[in-house]
């Protein structure tokens, strides 16, 4: 199987920053035809061709919103990456508000459901989910993410049944740069003393694309967090 990612149409899903912003630089690299979709990305369409030092396409799209209409624009992809990420703030359960835990499940996973379930991709292409250590790991205050995350991993590995020969993984990251100094200091406990960079956890979204071998697997990129 060809493992190249060469022409290979890559659609990001939340491309416009952070993680995803770096899996599309990534992806141009490796000679990728890219193209970026989230609220602000064909706004952002002159700054994110000079971030990403290459020609991409972009579109304006709400994760939450019905996915036909961008389906119907960019027709049928290789790959595809999800990389949203829900505004909610840290809390305890009983002290959380209900309409924002939901907010929260839309973007992340109804959005992703129902982007897959309208999608175009190619047989033996592959989707690529992004959930987070807060499935694996219990953080205090963090049980609306943890709710989500898990509900994403569980996605991944029925839709790596289901969806075959289309490969699904899903890459969890733990604490990403930026982050203020407590959390910087916290990560001096785990094995890889320190925080990870976009670009690490992107490699990770490039590894997924280009094993041929590989599905319904959750892949954490998080410097030992998990474990201590």
């Amino acid at each position: 199987m060809d493992n190249s990612l060469q022409n290979k149409k890559i659609l990001i899903v939340g491309g416009s920053s952070g993680i995803g912003l770096a899996v599309a630089q990534k992806a141009c690299k490796a000679g990728g035809k890219v193209m970026i979709a989230s609220r602000s990305a064909a706004e952002k369409q002159q700054e994110l061709t000079s971030l990403i030092g290459h020609e991409i396409e972009t579109c304006s799209f709400d994760v939450t919103a019905e996915p036909e209409s961008l389906w119907q624009i960019i027709g049928d992809i290789d790959h595809l990456a999800v990389a949203t990420r829900p505004e909610i703030i840290p809390g305890p359960f009983a002290e959380t508000d209900f309409k924002e835990a939901q907010k929260a499940f839309n973007t992340k996973f109804w959005g992703t459901y129902r982007l897959i379930q309208k999608g175009r991709i190619n047989p033996y292409g592959s989707i690529i989910l992004t959930s987070g250590i807060a499935g694996e790991k219990i953080f205090r205050n963090h049980s609306t993410m943890c709710i989500i995350n898990s509900a994403i991993e569980a996605l991944c590995r029925s839709l790596a049944v289901e969806l075959a020969p289309i490969r699904v993984n899903l890459v969890s990251p733990g604490f990403v740069a930026p982050k203020p100094p407590e959390v910087e200091e916290l990560a001096q406990n785990f094995p890889a003393k320190r925080i990870a960079s976009p670009d690490e956890v992107a490699d990770a979204f490039i590894y997924l694309m280009k094993s041929a071998y590989i599905t319904g697997t959750s892949l954490a990129v998080d410097g030992g967090a998990r474990l201590v």
